[in-house]
């Protein structure tokens, strides 16, 4: 047995936590599992991690690099009924050594886990005088005692059906997610059975705390009202592999492997590449602070209040945090704040949170618990990716404390050319870094797949994680060089060493340098064929940024940033200044001005309809302007007299037909005469395969069309983008997405209209080529994206391009169409 009587000390009162670690190691050392060399390991790695996980347990255990200290895996059990300060306030009562050489001990951890969950359970092995009560509450094949943890059978009139976690990597964080947002669809109650483990199938940490592996066996429980429409629903998704079909093995990233040992530096820390690129500079160590508050309060119901009051606020925070880096660095890197969403409505979570809150705790202290207890729980299980979904959770934690003990974010501040060191940094921290400021990142905790790494890159800041304790003991201010290729930190290089890192840094620095010098050169291919390329913008701060940027115009304005989160419109001198400053920013380059593109997933506080059992498919977008005339004519008004001062064209949303366009002309027609302004350009958005079907009798009437490639993909392929178990499905180069393109510019181009691209896919090195080879005339990205892009129209050959273009449509899949060897010379991509 890894654990047993002779393993367990009872009564034990060390001074100090480094005396606890010892006493607890020891235990291993005289029963022959670890050399004795090991206990000093335990209290290095205390160093790399917090081992505390919460009800006064705590689970010190070695570095892995030092596995060959170990005879045997074995756990030990020091009882400390007094306590022992562990790390800050946190006093440790029972301490759980681990040695393990492979992963016997895994069962033991998910136990702890339960009694985490049980603070009585928890209390009474802390002060117990039976060594066996102690056995047998972490004994696996054992039941829980007084927690009734077995999985004993399916409530009466419960259905079942045998189901296997994605064979990709498991249960993890993303699937996990999608299997919420399905359940909660449902009045019936959803459980999920794993061995000796049970989840709600409503609660993101409870299916994270199954261990399940890739396709590891489970049985689905479903019980309720709805309970076969759930049933057939669910056993779907988990056929469809909950849209994880596609997901990295476990531990995949980029270049997710340690540097060579023989290819280090002498003093070359190595650790795991994140994010590419090298940077040489001071390093700045970044410690998160930890908010002061009361541990207990006199008013539950004002503690209760308090903590909706804060979940509410932070889910709205994370609303526009995540519009914010959807502009910023994509759409599939902000969904990570979504995820974050889900952790406020975790049930368990808020069940324990609530009722230590009854108990008498604070509203900070209940929720602070509750978190890090679950945390250190998924950071102790021995899966990397849910490691990092702790992350995750203690950056959901720190946000609603901070709405609870008020105060703002707190803002890093970093001296320029600063690589930020920390033992781990949250996606909301990462998110925060000035990348004018911070040329790198190093971490000593974390993993390539964690969120902080996937932002990490997006910001464009090279990075380097998992380099361990010793990145932690540099000293602020030390020179040094971070490969984030080659995974390593060299502190203190010396001259020759500098001048590689600086030979590394010319060479990126040239290409993207190369696109920044030539970014006001026409995109024209190799073989004369241009194709204009525009910036997407929301505000008119972008407008100065955007054309020094390159753009040749705005291929899409977002008006919407003037109409959310409002209780009432904008009025239409509101509106004016801002589309005036929008037009004058540009300098007389277009302006292509979308009208309100609300309802579906971006209601509106103002506009009140009755409940849509499917909004996407409702009063969106041009549909939503012609049902709310008074809203629309503002809009149109403010655009024509904004036209005075520029280029502005009005592009309309979501048009199916025929009939919205004309009705949308004649209202637009209208006010214009009553104005007596000059005419604008009125296109359309082709996002849904009506319109680009009908594309050459819409070309009759619209004046140019942009084609929304998020939506025309959600549309032809019936696939929402954000689906819980199918959109892993969406990917705009499907050649069913790309033979509508195709038939779109074809008969715009019959009647001499221009066709532009304004979606996500205008930004993807891989379509690109494709987009060109098919016709489109212009395509609109995000500002950063500009140069990078034109750059790589001036390195193709129209030709080249239309033979890729070709093939793609000939394609069956949006697999193939990836895979094309000559799509991915001209992307660039090895």
């Amino acid at each position: 047995m890894i654990l047993s009587a002779d393993r367990i000390r009872l009564a034990a009162s060390p001074a100090t936590k480094e005396a606890a670690i010892r006493a607890a190691a020891q235990l291993l050392v005289e029963t022959g599992a670890i050399d004795a060399a090991y206990a000093d390991s335990m209290l290095r790695r205390e160093t790399e991690a917090d081992t505390f996980l919460g009800n006064g347990i705590a689970i010190p255990h070695g570095q892995r690099g030092d596995r060959g200290l170990i005879h045997r895996t074995g756990i030990a059990v020091l009882q400390v009924p007094q306590g022992v300060a562990w790390n800050g306030e946190d006093r440790a009562r029972l301490v759980v050594a681990i040695a393990a050489q492979g992963d016997e001990h895994i069962a033991v951890l998910r136990r702890l886990t339960e009694v985490l969950g049980e603070s009585e359970l928890a209390e009474r092995l802390a002060v117990t005088d039976d060594a066996k009560e102690i056995l047998a509450a972490l004994d696996p094949d054992a039941p829980m005692p007084a927690a009734g943890a077995a999985p004993g059978a399916a409530a009466v009139g419960a259905l079942t059906a045998e189901v296997r976690a994605p064979a990709a990597a498991g249960m993890h964080a993303r699937p996990a997610r999608l299997l919420v947002q399905l359940a909660k669809r449902y009045d019936s109650l959803v459980t999920l059975r794993h061995g000796e483990r049970r989840a709600d199938a409503r609660s993101m940490i409870a299916l994270l705390q199954l261990g399940a592996g890739p396709g590891a066996g489970m049985t689905l429980e479903v019980a309720g009202p709805d309970a076969e429409a759930a049933l057939a629903a669910l056993t779907a998704a988990f056929a469809d592999e909950l849209g994880d079909r596609d997901a990295p093995p476990a531990g995949a990233g980029p270049a997710a492997a340690v540097a060579p040992a023989e290819a280090l530096e002498p003093g070359a820390i190595a650790g795991l590449p994140a994010s590419p690129g090298v940077a040489i500079g001071q390093l700045h160590r970044f410690r998160s602070e930890a908010a002061g508050f009361a541990a207990t309060a006199a008013d539950p119901l004002a503690e209760a209040a308090a903590l909706e009051a804060a979940l509410e606020e932070s889910r709205r925070e994370l609303k526009t945090v995540a519009q914010e880096m959807g502009k910023r660095v994509g759409e599939q890197h902000a969904a990570i704040f979504a995820a974050h969403e889900e952790f406020l409505e975790d049930p368990e979570l808020l069940a324990t949170t609530r009722s230590a809150i009854e108990a008498g705790a604070s509203a900070p202290a209940a929720w602070q618990g509750a978190t890090e207890a679950r945390a250190a729980a998924l950071a102790g299980i021995g899966d990397a990716l849910l490691a990092a979904r702790a992350t995750d959770l203690k950056d959901v934690s720190r946000r609603v404390l901070r709405h609870l003990v008020g105060g703002e974010a707190a803002a890093i501040n970093l001296p320029q050319g600063a690589i930020v060191v920390a033992e781990d940094l949250t996606p909301s921290e990462t998110a925060n870094l000035d990348p004018a400021r911070v040329v790198g990142m190093v971490t000593s905790a974390g993993g390539p797949t964690a969120h902080t790494a996937i932002l990490a890159r997006a910001l464009g800041i090279p990075a380097v994680v998992a380099a361990g304790a010793p990145v932690l003991q540099l000293a602020d201010g030390t020179r040094a060089v971070v490969d984030g290729d080659r995974g390593t930190v060299l502190p203190d290089p010396d001259a020759a060493a500098i001048a590689r890192a600086e030979a590394a840094m010319r060479a990126g620095r040239d290409r993207a340098a190369a696109a920044k010098r030539a970014a006001f050169r026409p995109a024209v291919t190799q073989d004369g064929h241009r194709v204009e390329v525009a910036a997407n913008v929301r505000k008119p701060e972008e407008a100065v940024e955007a054309v020094a940027a390159g753009a040749e115009g705005t291929g899409l304005v977002r008006s919407e940033f003037l109409f959310d989160g409002r209780e009432q419109p904008p009025s239409e001198d509101e509106q004016f200044a801002l589309y005036r400053r929008l037009a004058e920013g540009f300098g007389g380059l277009p302006v292509v001005l979308r009208t309100l593109d609300a309802g579906g997933d971006k209601p509106l506080r103002f506009v009140h309809h009755p409940v849509e059992a499917n909004p996407f498919l409702g009063l969106r977008g041009l549909r939503l302007s012609l049902a709310e005339p008074a809203l629309f004519r503002a809009q149109v008004r403010a655009a024509l007299r904004a036209g005075r001062h520029g280029d502005i064209r009005l592009m309309l949303p979501m048009v199916d037909g025929l009939a919205d366009l004309r009705a949308a002309r004649d209202i637009i027609e209208r006010e214009r005469l009553d104005l007596a302004t000059p005419p604008l350009e009125v296109g359309i958005m082709v996002e849904v395969p009506s319109a680009a079907v009908m594309a050459d009798q819409l070309a009759r009437e619209a004046d140019f069309f942009s084609i929304g490639t998020n939506d025309l993909t959600q549309y032809t392929l019936a696939v929402d983008r954000l689906h819980p178990t199918l959109g892993a499905r969406s990917d705009a180069l499907d050649p069913a997405v790309l033979r509508l393109i195709d038939i779109t510019v074809k008969a715009a181009h019959g009647r001499g209209r221009w066709v532009g691209v304004c979606g996500n896919l205008a930004a993807d090195a891989m379509a690109a080529p494709i987009l060109v080879g098919l016709g489109v005339d212009e395509l609109s990205v995000s500002i950063p994206n500009v140069a990078a892009l034109k750059a790589q129209i001036r390195g193709m050959t129209m030709l080249a391009a239309e033979k890729v273009a070709s093939a793609a449509l000939d394609c069956a899949t949006a697999a193939e169409v990836r895979a094309l060897p000559a799509l991915r010379e001209l992307a660039h991509v090895g």
